[in-house]
């Protein structure tokens, strides 16, 4: 590790810890996650702290998501299918274990989000005991448009209160608002930068997160959950995906599926597909069951020569879609799908 990626201090009983690798948008390399998973567990052995604190130094990112531009480089170097396996086993590994630390953890952690937070970056948050955000925070699980699938166990925390919901938000990919997330109930509270010092400062003196007052009193979240929910009734439980894209694009006077059809234009048939089929087979999986098979399809799905693809059209070429395997949906063979969605 060659320069510290995050800072972390201990205030009374809070211990703090703050992603600062702004340049990438708190993107989520190896060494990054080695220090994050270093710092939650200094945290959680000393036995003064009470609360962990994890937010970001730059107000543009929390976290960008995984840097899935540094995981394709790597994947490059390797000749085999094989050890393009090992080595995305190697990166998913650490960041699904860190995963399950936060979501998992003996002591409440309290995270702050402001700007992008995406992919890994909700993976972290998802698993925050109180989920805090500023007006500037957006949400979303892009993953469709790089030629892979929602990871980070998103076919749980996405799903879980609502799965026709979290499927739709998975296979669109489209970005959700600070509003938006708290009308849906991904984030506890909608607060001020400001606000956080005088959270801090009582999470510091030893108050425990449920004791904060969090007011989130917002007279466009009863409008915004009325819009979405009425989206979301036309979406049919037993429908197949051709089914869901037909209504999508046939009533997009409703935003998000307007917002959809955008994402649609650009993203990947496969991953779309894949992550329909994938959603599917996780739904009703606890959080720790739904990151053990991302290990295994997270590193397949890496090795597949989509996500070449899509990193390189839209990460390294700046290009607004790939030339993507397949045009439609129909077109992916479901033994595809399955095989990648297998053990070795």
């Amino acid at each position: 590790m060659t320069n510290q990626l995050l800072t972390q201090n201990k205030t009374g009983a809070l211990w703090q810890i703050r992603l600062d690798r702004p340049q990438a948008l708190n993107a989520l390399n190896l060494d990054m996650l080695k220090q994050l998973k270093e710092a939650l567990e200094t945290g959680l052995a000393d036995p003064e702290i009470k609360t962990i604190w994890l937010d970001s130094v730059s107000p543009r990112a929390f976290c960008a998501g995984g840097d899935v531009k540094a995981l394709a480089l790597a994947l490059n170097d390797e000749a085999s299918v094989v050890d393009k396996r090992r080595v995305a086993h190697h990166y998913f590994e650490l960041e699904y274990g860190i995963d399950l630390l936060i979501e998992h953890s003996p002591k409440p952690v309290v995270v702050f989000a402001e700007g992008i937070t995406f992919g890994g970056g909700w993976g972290l948050f998802a698993g925050g005991n109180l989920k805090l955000c500023s007006e500037s925070a957006t949400f979303a699980m892009p993953e469709i448009q790089i030629g892979l699938y929602p990871d980070v166990g998103a076919a749980h925390f996405l799903q879980d209160a609502d799965w026709r919901l979290g499927t739709f938000l998975a296979i669109s990919g489209i970005t959700l608002s600070a509003p938006e997330a708290l009308a849906l109930s991904f984030v506890d509270g909608l607060i001020s930068s400001d606000y956080t010092q005088s959270l801090k400062k009582q999470l510091s003196a030893g108050l425990a997160p449920s004791e904060l007052d969090i007011i989130s009193a917002d007279n466009r979240i009863a409008a915004i959950y009325e819009h979405w929910h009425s989206a979301m009734q036309l979406l049919p439980k037993e429908g197949t995906l051709s089914d869901w894209l037909v209504i999508v694009e046939q009533n997009n006077q409703f935003e998000p599926f307007a917002r959809a059809v955008d994402n649609w234009d650009s993203g990947s048939a496969w991953s779309m597909a894949l992550t329909w089929q994938y959603f599917a087979r996780m739904r009703g999986k606890t959080r720790a069951q739904v990151l053990a098979q991302d290990l295994i399809t997270g590193a397949n799905s890496s090795a597949h020569p989509e996500f070449v693809l899509g990193v390189q059209a839209k990460l390294i070429d700046k290009r607004k879609a790939a030339d993507w395997t397949y045009t439609q949906v129909e077109s992916v063979p479901i033994d595809e799908l399955n095989a990648v969605m297998a053990t070795p």
